[in-house]
């Protein structure tokens, strides 16, 4: 299975992402968006290593902009 990252609009998105998903004890990352993914994004992403579809919906829930997802290189 393919690690995803969920590219977010900006760093403040990313950082909410983090903390929403924290509260729902699902781990995650903030990590730079590989450049041949920035210019949909503000350079920063969450990297979610398991239950990605579960997390996408907790943080559409919540309010968060998804701009997409793309898989993680180098996983």
């Amino acid at each position: 299975m393919e690690k995803q990252l969920i590219l977010v609009p900006s760093v403040t998105y990313a950082m909410k992402a983090k903390r929403i998903l924290d509260r729902y004890k699902i781990r995650s990352y903030i990590e730079r968006t590989p450049k041949t993914h920035q210019v949909y994004s503000c350079g920063y992403c969450v990297f979610v290593p398991e239950n990605v579809e579960t997390a996408n919906d907790i943080l559409l829930r919540h309010g968060v902009k998804i701009i997409g997802r793309v898989a993680r290189e180098n996983v």
